[in-house]
């Protein structure tokens, strides 16, 4: 597929623009087991800055996960906003033990991955130190 040099140009725009609102976004997930022991817990963001966790919101995690459920969740929380996919809807980016700590939060069915911006914003409200919100661009976009 040939695009134009506009159509590369805005591409390469958007790529820019979408590198510095992920710069928030965690270069490595730390385990929640291992925070809950640390005397500062925290994750270092893409653009190299220090994000702490609050000691509270970790152990009110925690109460949602069995010990060994700890071990399996990495922190903090990913969840992506595909530009392209249906207004207001976000994913949980992480495994089944992540994925279904979000939903026991929410009350909702374990399994599902998808998230509506009413809950984003509820899980935020609730564990605001714990999440980072980062954007995709959709190929179906190009």
């Amino acid at each position: 597929m040939f695009f134009s040099e506009e159509e590369r140009l805005t591409k390469l725009l958007w790529e820019v623009e979408l590198k510095r609102l992920n710069e928030n976004l965690p270069k490595t997930r730390k385990p929640l087991f291992s925070l809950l022991t640390e005397e500062d817990p925290h994750y270092i963001t893409i653009a190299n800055e220090k994000a702490s966790f609050d000691k509270e919101e970790l152990k009110k995690l925690s109460s949602y996960l069995s010990e060994e459920e700890q071990k399996i969740v990495h922190l903090p929380i990913v969840i992506v906003k595909e530009f392209g996919s249906k207004k207001g809807v976000f994913t949980i980016i992480g495994n089944a033990i992540e994925i279904a700590a979000v939903n026991r939060i929410l009350k909702r069915e374990e399994t599902n991955k998808f998230i509506f911006l009413p809950e984003v914003i509820e899980l935020t409200g609730k564990l605001p130190s714990l999440i980072a919100i980062g954007y995709k661009f959709s190929e179906l976009m190009v």
